[in-house]
């Protein structure tokens, strides 16, 4: 899309093989810095990825998740089995009640267990460090943001729902799981 509006089949073909490989980022390079429409092609982009995106999670809905082993002590081995049982359970639950949200939320001061998290499912992260949000914003499927967190869990929920909700991106009676590395826990709830 550097010199005409519309991409070829090769500039499609190479965001939607980018997009099924799960690549944390997408980047143009020529189009944007000296091609004559760089606002198209970035809606380009953005449309073909995100259609890309819908269409894979749907493909592979049914099937059994694997995900990585990444923890190298007892602790770190802890939270990956919380992590993972938050993801199967999110498959499942996306599954059966044929949803295309966002129903995993993750509190975790230092980034690491959402990583393990968005091989596949959509997470909102919070943190409370803005390095660490910024270092998630590049891994697939997160959605970061920077909260200051309290020891009551409750008080946290309340803040992101509040949160999510102003922004559009939930509403009440959505469906979301709860997982904190803090307490080493999952909830399952509906949004109130």
């Amino acid at each position: 899309m550097i010199e005409y509006p519309t991409p070829t089949r090769a500039e499609v073909a190479d965001v939607c093989e980018a997009v099924r490989q799960q690549a944390d980022a997408l980047m143009l390079s020529g189009e944007s810095a000296m091609g004559q429409y760089p606002e198209k092609a970035l809606a380009v982009l953005r449309s073909v990825s995100l259609r890309i995106e819908k269409w894979w999670r749907e493909e592979k809905r049914h099937e059994v998740m694997q995900l990585p082993d990444v923890g190298t002590s007892f602790a770190d081995s802890i939270s990956e089995e919380i992590c993972n049982s938050a993801a199967k359970m999110a498959q499942l639950l996306n599954s059966r009640l044929e949803l295309d949200r966002y129903p995993t939320f993750y509190f975790e001061p230092h980034g690491i267990s959402p990583v393990t998290l968005s091989t596949r499912l959509p997470i909102f992260a919070f943190t409370t460090t803005t390095s660490v949000r910024r270092r998630l914003n590049l891994q697939w499927g997160l959605i970061p943001f920077r909260l200051s967190f309290t020891d009551d869990m409750e008080s946290n929920l309340s803040k992101t729902f509040s949160l999510l909700k102003a922004r559009g991106m939930i509403k009440s009676g959505d469906l979301v799981i709860a997982v904190s590395d803090m307490l080493q826990s999952i909830q399952v709830m509906n949004v109130p």
